[in-house]
This record gives C-alpha cells, structure tokens and sequence, in this order.
C-alpha cells in the first residue's frame, strides 16, 4: 500500500522538476544496446555487448537525469549504484550531446529520491565504462570456467553443499592420518 500512496508525490516532483528544468525529451522505460566497440545497436540485437532499460531519464540543457525505481526497503547497495553507471554509460554512448549525469534512486515506498553527485561525461568514459568492461569479462568467465563457490552463512542450508568442494572444507574437520587414536590415550 505504501507503493500506491508513493507514485502521486513522486509525479508532482517529476512535473515541477520538468518545468524548472525545461526538459526537452522524457525516457520512459527506455532500452538501450551497445556493441563491443561501444556504438549503440538495437537493444534485441544479436551483436549486443550491453543492453540496459532505465526507468526514466529527463534530458535538459547538455544534462540527463536518469532514475531507477526501487519498491523494496531502502537500503545502500553496490548492485544499484552500479547499475545506474550502467546506465549512464548506455546514455553517455546514445546521447553525445550529454555532458552530465544525475543517477538517482527513486525509494517508491518511502516517497524519496537519493541522488548521487553530478558525474561528467569524463567520469564516465575513464571509470564507468572500464569498470563496466571488467565485470562483463568477470561474468563471462564465471559462464566459461563454472560458478567459484566461496563460503558464506548460506553454505549450511544450500542444496548444494553435498558436491560444493568450499562445503565440504568448511563442514569437515581434517583428519591427521598419522595420528593413531590409541597412543594419545
């Protein structure tokens, strides 16, 4: 119920902020592609290296404000943060015009925005988009090699801990086979 009671206030904030801002064009669950040498592409593309959909963005002046609806707890989160320099990089490649962005987290529930810092254009070409490349390769190593299993509180009650090597470590004690059990008595 607080979701519902969220959406009118968070309207009227988006209508004035349009006004002030004099916003020339509105995203609205807007996909956006790249290919691998970062040229933007049809986001069903076959030839896709990242595809994204924001929420919504507002475009004005050389500025893009790009908003990611949260209905959950709010809460800090790597996960989002880095999803939203996704998506300012997705922008960044489709909209060259851009020279600034506002990433922000739009908490449904609790009817606020958490808005980070302004981040250039530079920002996001010299530390988004390595970063971007760095986890894409990371998770395509994981698809290629097979998932690393590390241990975690969750360990004692995964289905797989039978064949996860980290559960068996972590479940069993190590034996000493030179010690004989008799002569320590």
């Amino acid at each position: 119920d607080n979701i519902c009671t969220g959406v009118e206030p968070f309207l009227r904030r988006i209508n004035s902020f349009r006004q002030h801002k004099r916003v020339y064009r509105s995203l609205y669950e807007y996909s956006l592609a790249i290919r691998e040498d970062f040229t933007v592409t049809s986001f069903y593309s076959k030839d896709a290296f990242f595809r994204g959909i924001f929420d919504a963005g507002f475009m004005y002046d050389d500025t893009v404000a790009l908003i990611d609806h949260k209905s959950g707890e709010r809460r800090e989160d790597l996960k989002i943060v880095e999803q939203l320099q996704g998506y300012a990089v997705l922008a960044a490649m489709a909209f060259k015009q851009v020279q600034r962005f506002w990433l922000g987290i739009h908490w449904v529930a609790d009817q606020k925005v958490d808005w980070g810092r302004p981040v250039t254009i530079g920002e996001v070409n010299q530390h988004f988009l390595p970063q971007l490349v760095a986890n894409i390769e990371a998770a395509a190593l994981v698809i290629q090699d097979g998932p690393r299993p590390e241990i975690s509180s969750w360990c004692e009650r995964c289905s797989y801990r039978s064949v996860c090597s980290e559960g068996q470590r972590l479940r069993f004690e190590p034996v000493d086979p030179d010690l004989d059990s008799d002569e320590d008595l």
